[in-house]
């Protein structure tokens, strides 16, 4: 099986490249550049493995959630390339995905949703499916949900922002942190296989999700911040 995954839910453009047990992957900090060059990477990647769209069984992406323009570029160069190609298209949570590229079976997933809010959501792995205890969602750093029980693993770039508040919260109940960069696509491509194999993608799938509306302060908001 031969699967294009990408994530540029983040700083960073990320892409892989599944080829039967193999995986090929590259992870570049892009900044505002994404849309400038996911395809010419995406094209230079298929090249160095002989291959063109058209002899991939899918596209895989983050669909978030995740930076709002970032991820509507994910979602619009995997719909185009798959449809173009008519292969499926398979929008994964990044949230999931960084708590599948933990490796670990108890994840506490936290991506930074700008505005003083983290996306966040906890999950327990049991063989190869995944419980969400904490389901996924927009919090206050000051204002996160309880978890149950110890041996968590923190990871996502939430930490980088708010790293003492989630461990001032969360207390002896996290056992470990896992600092990035995060690279996700090969996670991505993973949980992408199930949905492929059985056949179970539908439009959904290739949809951004968004947990919230809003993306920006307005100028009196941001104003008000200024002044506290």
């Amino acid at each position: 099986m031969k699967i294009l995954s990408l994530d540029t839910s983040t700083e960073y453009m990320s892409l892989g490249l599944k080829i039967d047990e193999d995986f090929y992957s590259i992870n570049i900090k892009a900044g505002q550049t994404h849309s400038e060059i996911v395809l010419p990477e995406i094209k230079k990647l298929l090249s160095e493995h002989q291959l063109t769209i058209t002899d991939l069984d899918a596209v895989a992406f983050g669909r978030g959630p995740g930076s709002f323009t970032g991820i509507r570029i994910a979602c619009g160069i995997a719909y185009g390339l798959g449809y173009g190609a008519s292969i499926p298209v398979i929008g994964v949570n990044n949230l999931l995905a960084l708590a599948e590229a933990s490796g670990k079976d108890k994840v506490v997933s936290g991506i930074d949703a700008r505005m003083g809010e983290i996306y966040l959501s906890a999950y327990i792995k049991e063989g190869k499916t995944f419980s969400e205890p904490i389901l996924e969602g927009v919090y206050k750093p000051h204002e996160l949900p309880q978890l149950k029980g110890l041996g968590w693993t923190l990871v996502g770039n939430s930490i980088e922002t708010y790293e003492k508040q989630m461990k001032d919260h969360f207390g002896q109940q996290i056992e470990e942190v896992i600092f990035g960069p995060y690279e996700v696509v090969e996670s991505i491509s993973k949980l992408a296989m199930p949905l492929i194999k059985n056949k179970l993608f539908k439009l959904i799938h290739a949809e951004p999700l968004y947990l919230r509306n809003k993306v920006a302060f307005t100028t009196e908001e941001r104003k008000s911040l200024n002044a506290v």
